[in-house]
């Protein structure tokens, strides 16, 4: 019997009808389509925008840090470290410090770019570095032509840096005093991590020689990196057992807030969007109106042939399910290939100014099967919803005036 009522429903919608039953079909279906594929496409994005930036956290954020509340020195923060890279699934273990300094533009001595100083004693993997040069292996080997630095890729555009060149960076002044004292680096290569705030003002550096240069100054604590950046709870018990006076954290925790402000913008716009289906479903409901005038004369033929009112109800909820379906899988195939190729072709980046507001210079379209399936579920539902009153209202129809009126 379902099966009849399908066949009945794709007759309705197939056989050939009024200009304007041609005219509501259609509208609802492009309604429909275009409706869904934005949900689509703003969940994909949203859905990039997150990765991209997680992304670039984990790449240039240690996966784990622990701070020490007063400085380390240096042979205590590397017998420290050496300890903890014992450890299963970490892949690296340095001391690290972080200063912040000013960087002298060359073109505008006047007018020094704010920076931040990663001193680390063995540098990180997107540096493409496995040891720092002019050292012993540890780090505190003596530079030669200045400390060897790894500039972000916009820092060492906006400076006209190259490999070899140059850089006076200033440091903070001590208590009681005015004089800026002046660190020389060497420019050995730069890093782009695809974070405004990394690529435009971060520079790594040695720590061994920077210590040296900062009389007084030690590690500020042991930076991890593992093998797996989502193992870290697996890997923060044993850390935090062998550095019991440190203060662990790891990255997702340092920036939970970012996340959770992204999650709640993503769901905000899930619903707006949603409301833009529930009104194209309403096209679908008009429709269906449309059609159950237009075959009023069918219905009524069916029900004098001894149909039951909740049989017609049924074939004309199948006819507008079938309609919303068709306009939910082309908008799903329309989402999914548009942001295939944004992805592809990089479609959404940003310029220098923008990049700082957005926090990255590019963002990728991710399609996530889980919000795939609830934008399909939330259209099913809408579309059916939609669906229930015309059909109810037309099952209502009286056969022997519906034969007499056609």
């Amino acid at each position: 019997m379902m099966r009849l009522d399908l066949e009945i429903a794709i007759r309705f919608l197939h056989r050939r009808g009024g200009q304007l039953l041609r005219g509501t079909g259609l509208a609802a279906l492009i309604g429909v389509t275009v409706a869904t594929a934005s949900l689509v496409i703003t969940m994909a994005l949203m859905s990039g925008y997150s990765e991209a930036i997680a992304s670039a956290l984990r790449r240039g954020h240690a996966h784990m840090v622990a701070f020490s509340p007063v400085p380390l020195e240096l042979d205590r923060a590397s017998q420290l470290a050496e300890a903890v890279a014992t450890i299963p699934g970490v892949r690296r273990a340095s001391p690290m410090r972080y200063l912040v300094a000013l960087a002298v533009d060359p073109a505008e001595p006047a007018s020094p770019l704010p920076v931040v100083l990663k001193a680390v004693q063995s540098p990180p993997g997107f540096t493409g570095l496995e040891a720092w040069p002019d050292s012993d292996g540890s780090g505190r080997g003596e530079p030669t032509g200045g400390l060897p630095a790894v500039v972000g890729a916009r820092l060492a555009a906006r400076l006209s840096l190259a490999e070899g060149s140059q850089l006076r960076v200033l440091l903070p002044p001590d208590a009681g005093r005015l004089h800026l004292e002046s660190l020389s680096l060497r420019c050995i290569g730069e890093f782009r991590l695809g974070f405004a705030q990394f690529d435009e003002s971060w520079i790594v550096v040695p720590l061994g020689p920077l210590a040296g240069a900062i009389p007084g100054s030690g590690a500020a604590g042991i930076e991890v990196e593992l093998d797996d950046p989502f193992a870290v709870d697996a890997a923060r018990a044993p850390v935090e057992a062998m550095l019991p006076n440190l203060i662990v954290t790891d990255w997702r925790e340092a920036n939970q807030v970012l996340f959770d402000l992204l999650q709640i913008q993503t769901m905000v716009l899930f619903i707006m969007l949603s409301l833009v289906i529930a009104v194209a479903s309403f096209q679908v409901s008009s429709s269906l109106v449309v059609l159950g005038i237009d075959k009023r004369r069918a219905s009524g033929t069916l029900l004098a042939l001894g149909a039951t009112p909740g049989r017609v109800r049924r074939i004309l909820m199948f006819a507008g399910f079938m309609l919303g379906t068709c306009g939910i899988a082309a908008g799903v195939g329309l989402g999914v290939g548009a942001s295939l190729l944004a992805t592809r072709f990089r479609l959404v980046r940003f310029p220098e100014g923008l990049a700082d507001v957005y926090m990255v210079d590019h963002i990728p379209f991710v399609i996530e099967p889980v919000q795939l399936l609830a934008v399909i579920g939330l259209s099913l539902l809408l579309v059916l919803g939609a669906s229930l009153w015309p059909a109810w209202r037309a099952a209502r129809l009286d056969p022997i005036k519906a034969l007499k009126a056609a």
